[in-house]
């Protein structure tokens, strides 16, 4: 009968014209535990171009772009690594991006690394100046070709030959080379028709920047909108036209180092990617030798799309510090100023020093460098003299009462609580460290001026140990300073041992060092914390009947501890002591006699009255 059953119920289960399974649908109506789902050959999937987020509850368009809107960090998988959904705290949506360290360049996100850092590929390099083609990898992160180290990491590109790009003089390295910054082109000053050409230039540089404004709108305006974008339906027997791609959601996208135009029909090339005209439409973009690229020394944006504007001066109007960096990384886009809150670039005072000659926020010389006075010197936080050798170049060096270590000018002899640079400087008293103060090392005090071991702290003799109830006493560590028998350290004291529970006490940590992790001082006794009972001279966790254990110690019955022990792993009650069902709890031999004998009364009087 049983076997006739099984039938019936597989007969039911096949029978797939009349019973619908749960992970399938009829039609898209079936289809509502998965939002804006269709149903295609019988299951409930997000049409093409959308994938599901939200644990399976609702489908979304595609992230398949930098800055594309999302919901999750697994739609903008594409960006390969590093990347994320960047959103507000008030968003539900967000937008794709590298995660900080990383940065986006031919289609993905890359991990930052520095000049000097170790690298695998020249794309990983990109330093604060936002230039990914300054740096090359052979290593560690240095100068390409074509440009050349500007101060201490920072690469800047310099023309060879007239005609070559240029927004400082010093971009122009040929002779009587000169920048034209109306025009952002290298010339010969003795050329004597440069000067039509620069007008000529001058006329198609303005052309081509309005043009790019407007198309720097439509770009802008293709990441806003890119979710009401209708993007054209594919598989393997409809191929995508060039050059967009088939992705796995179904639609055509756009290769990696290009992006959609706002009605998905144009793949818009990102800055690096070779482009025609058409293609190339960011901000103050331009094709140079086939690649979309940013003008010589113009910075390139995070989206990789936009170029950023570049001052020319230093005293010129600026929006952020990055379009100061034409005068290196220590420039910066000032506060506002009155009375119409205008941002200009200035150096950061802390760091280097406004270098007319080189049009440059030249980091402070440290010792050996070149400079022409005093001010331009820097070692560490001292300020240092600039002097002269026996070619009239001036060059830092330190004082003559210091003496150069690693790049600072020191002294000797500071005392306990003086200004230093460097631990080498605090040698008036032992044990010491720079902190920027002269102080004590780890393990040791300021006692009278001079630095002696606190509990722990290393000595030799007795003697070395001002702690009151200390002596030196040879450790697995060395020999060290530790309280006395009959005494318990805690914060740098040496507390006297107590007997033990119930005794009076100070601090915790005489109390827990007798009765265990569980003892405390309350109210000037020693007792057990909440959830710790007394028993056997310490303190335990409760641990109720039936509960594992490992000591009969942990075993507790209020009013009855001795009547519990640990047995076989779990707390029971003591074979002279049973176990009671009806009252929970374990049973005295008097009261067990007298529960077994009001037992069989009650048994005698139930088969009296059958």
């Amino acid at each position: 009968m049983e076997n006739k059953y099984y039938f019936v119920l597989f007969a039911l289960l096949c029978n797939t014209s009349r019973v619908i399974s749960l992970w399938t649908c009829l039609s898209d109506q079936d289809c509502t535990s998965l939002s804006g789902s269709i149903c295609n050959s019988g299951a409930c999937v997000c049409p093409p171009g959308q994938q599901a987020v939200r644990g399976g509850r609702e489908c979304v368009d595609i992230s398949p772009y930098l800055d594309s809107p999302c919901v999750e960090d697994h739609q903008c998988s594409r960006l390969f690594t590093g990347y994320h959904c960047l959103s507000s705290d008030s968003n539900t949506t967000g937008v794709c991006s590298c995660q900080e360290g990383y940065h986006y360049f031919y289609g993905r996100c890359w991990k930052s690394r520095d000049f000097g850092d170790s690298c695998t590929r020249s794309e990983e390099c990109l330093g604060i100046i936002r230039d990914p083609f300054s740096l090359t990898c052979n290593g560690v992160c240095q100068c390409a070709e074509g440009y050349i180290e500007r101060q201490r990491g920072e690469c800047r590109k310099v023309t060879l030959a007239p005609g070559g790009g240029c927004v400082l003089e010093q971009d122009c390295q040929f002779p009587d080379a000169s920048c034209n910054q109306e025009t952002f082109t290298c010339f010969d000053i003795t050329t004597v028709e440069n000067d039509t050409d620069t007008e000529s230039l001058k006329f198609d540089t303005s052309i081509k920047m309005a043009a790019n404004n407007k198309m720097a709108a439509n770009n802008k305006m293709a990441a806003n909108n890119e979710m009401a974008a209708t993007r054209t339906v594919c598989d393997s027997s409809l191929p995508c036209p060039n050059p967009f791609e088939c992705s796995p959601f179904g639609v055509c996208v756009c290769p990696l180092g290009y992006y959609e135009s706002p009605n998905a029909q144009t793949c818009y090339a990102d800055l690096g990617s070779p482009s025609t005209e058409e293609q190339c439409v960011g901000l103050l973009a331009e094709v140079i030798d086939g690649v979309c690229s940013c003008r010589p020394n113009f910075f390139y944006d995070d989206n990789m799309r936009d170029c950023i504007r570049v001052t020319r001066r230093i005293q010129e109007s600026c929006v952020s510090d990055v379009n100061c960096h034409t005068f290196g990384a220590t420039a910066r886009c000032g506060p506002p100023k009155d009375p119409w809150g205008i941002r200009n670039c200035e150096c950061i005072p802390e760091t280097s020093v406004w270098d007319e000659n080189r049009q440059i926020c030249r980091l402070f010389a440290g010792i050996g460098e070149s400079c022409e006075v005093d001010s331009d010197c820097l070692a560490g936080a001292l300020e240092i003299r600039c002097v002269t050798n026996d070619e009239g170049e001036g060059f830092c060096a330190c004082p003559e009462d210091l003496n150069e270590v690693d790049g600072l000018c020191l002294t000797s002899g500071l005392e306990l609580g003086e200004p230093c640079q460097s631990t080498l400087e605090c040698t008036a008293a032992n044990n010491t460290v720079c902190n920027g103060v002269c102080s004590c090392a780890e393990g040791y005090q300021a006692v009278d001026g001079f630095c002696a071991p606190t509990i722990g702290g290393s000595c030799t003799l007795d003697t070395d140990c001002v702690i009151e109830n200390t002596v030196c006493v040879n450790t697995t560590s060395g020999d060290t300073c530790q309280c006395n028998q009959n005494f318990v350290e805690y914060n740098d004291v040496c507390w006297p041992a107590i007997p033990g529970f119930n005794a009076s006490c100070s601090v915790t940590a005489q109390c827990a060092s007798v009765l265990g992790v569980g003892g405390v001082c309350a109210d000037d006794r020693c007792t057990c914390m909440d959830n710790y009972h007394y028993r056997d001279g310490g303190c335990w966790p409760i641990t109720g009947l039936f509960e594992r254990c490992e000591r009969s110690s942990q075993c507790y019955l209020e009013g009855s501890q001795d009547k519990v022990v640990c047995r076989n792993s779990f707390c029971e009650c003591d074979f002279q002591y049973p176990y009671s069902p009806e009252l929970g709890t374990c049973l005295s031999s008097k009261a067990s006699a007298v529960s077994a004998c009001a037992a069989l009364i009650m048994t005698t009087i139930l088969m009296l009255i059958r």
